[in-house]
């Protein structure tokens, strides 16, 4: 205890007064306890007073780790607080029980890839990544330990060990891997899980099942700065959680509309590298605001700087969004019932298309009238600054139409062609999957041949409700604030 105090005593947040009530003020909204302010006292002496006070109550420490974030995002004193927050937990989860000795041996683990792994399988998906404070496998035990654990089931933290000891043996590192598995044995019996250890053990020498069916995402939203019209705030989330959709936020950057693709091509390179072991499939999302929608982001290089890039679409399904549609909460009601529409009964549901001569108003008109369409093929692209396709686009997300295609290029009769062939599908599944071939025959004549094919100008917007994206986390320093 006296060491976390010490790191929160050295942080910039507690040193300077005003930092210090911010803090009090998280703290006691999120405790629902009253906090004591700095006031006059030592600096340090008030620091223990605080790590004891939020020791006494329930998730009280980890409290205080995610207040200090708040202001302090990513800091070296951020970090290590957490560490010693989950060190206290693992002490008080295998109480009575000496650590110590597992600290050299889960030390040298340091793989990301191989450290995830193991968490994800330890904890039967429910850890999707790690915090960037585990970058060691005594890390990554001591977070596991203070994770909830189903009934009937091993600790996360002991199924953490008992996968590692399987990696040391791999590595021909046999005697470290069997002080850990007699460390984990002895806790089993003391715990009364010598079932659970058995059950477990023979889960994981079972051979893996089939990929999961449902794919992994990343999101990526574009938001305008509101001031500077070239710039635009970036957030990110992941998602690759098999059994549900909790989706992870990366960090808010702001960013130059001209850097919006070489960004995206490092927050594809990172996700990559934390999904190393994924068997699904991974599907990119663009949550597009009106300015942004006549960008080509399916296109967009991955591994730009390589002497051959090549462009999203020939690795992934990429899809758009409505980042105005996403904001608007007075657009969801219908927005939801047309959804419904076309996931329960999609035998039943139709395509519109929108005639160019028709005035917005009675475009949404007809639509409303019509529960029935779910896709609306547009008369012209957005994103422009033609006032008659705002109009038509914002007709459609009134409507609460979660399907929109539309032709980027000028290819007339060819698009006609390729919406006509891609909506004669009724289903989601469909849909996507005929709108990718289109794509792969744009990509069959390579860079010099697609620009003249209609695939390379197909732009789809599938808007899903059930798959929203969560709070973004605030980029570091004031000027998100500002």
């Amino acid at each position: 205890m006296a060491e976390m105090a010490g790191v929160l005593a050295a942080t910039e947040t507690i040193r300077r007064q005003t930092g210090a009530d911010m803090l009090v003020q998280d703290l006691s909204a999120e405790l629902r306890v009253t906090v004591d302010p700095r006031q006059d006292q030592p600096l340090v002496l008030w620091a223990r007073h605080l790590v004891k006070r939020c020791a006494e109550i329930d998730e009280g420490l980890q409290t205080l780790a995610r207040c200090l974030g708040y202001a302090e995002q990513g800091s070296v004193n951020m970090l290590a607080l957490w560490r010693l927050v989950d060190e206290w937990e693992a002490t008080s989860f295998f109480k009575d029980s000496d650590l110590r000795p597992l600290r050299p041996l889960l030390h040298e683990l340091r793989s990301a890839s191989l450290l995830t792994t193991l968490a994800r399988r330890a904890s039967h998906s429910r850890t999707q990544e790690l915090e960037e404070w585990c970058g060691t496998g005594w890390e990554v035990f001591l977070r596991l330990a203070g994770d909830n654990t189903a009934a009937d089931e091993l600790p996360p933290s002991m199924a953490f060990l008992s996968l590692a000891a399987e990696h040391l043996v791999k590595e021909g590192r046999t005697a470290e891997a069997e002080h850990l598995r007699r460390w984990n044995r002895k806790q089993a019996q003391l715990r009364g899980l010598a079932e659970e250890m058995a059950d477990w053990q023979q889960g994981e020498s079972a051979p893996p099942g089939e990929p999961s069916l449902h794919p992994a995402y990343l999101l990526i939203q574009f938001e305008p700065d509101g001031v500077d019209p070239d710039h635009f705030w970036m957030s990110h989330w992941r998602q690759s959680d098999a059994d549900g959709w909790h989706p992870i936020p990366g960090e808010t950057v702001k960013r130059h509309r001209s850097d919006l693709p070489a960004a995206t091509d490092r927050l594809v390179e990172q996700a990559e590298e934390r999904w190393s072991d994924l068997r699904q499939p991974v599907v990119i999302e663009f949550i597009l605001p009106w300015e942004l929608l006549a960008e080509p982001v399916e296109w967009w290089h991955k591994e730009a700087d390589a002497a051959v890039p090549t462009p999203l679409v020939m690795d992934y399904t990429v899809v758009l969004r409505s980042f105005e549609r996403l904001r608007k909460a007075a657009w969801h009601r219908p927005w939801n019932n047309r959804w419904r529409q076309l996931k329960d009964r999609p035998a039943e549901s139709r395509s519109h298309w929108s005639p160019p001569e028709q005035s917005a108003f009675h475009l949404e008109r007809e639509l409303k009238d019509d529960q029935q369409i779910v896709c609306l093929v547009l008369s012209g692209p957005p994103g422009t600054e033609s006032s008659r396709s705002q109009q038509e686009f914002v007709a459609a997300l009134r409507a609460g139409i979660p399907a929109l295609l539309w032709d980027r290029g000028d290819f007339g009769t060819a698009f006609r062609e390729a919406a006509a062939d891609i909506l004669q599908e009724r289903g989601l599944a469909g849909v996507l999957e005929r709108t990718r071939r289109w794509r792969d025959r744009a990509l069959a004549l390579g860079p010099e041949g697609w620009h003249g094919h209609v695939g390379h100008h197909l732009a789809l917007l599938l808007d899903d409700p059930e798959r929203l994206p969560g709070p973004s986390v605030p980029g570091g320093g004031s000027e998100r604030a500002g």
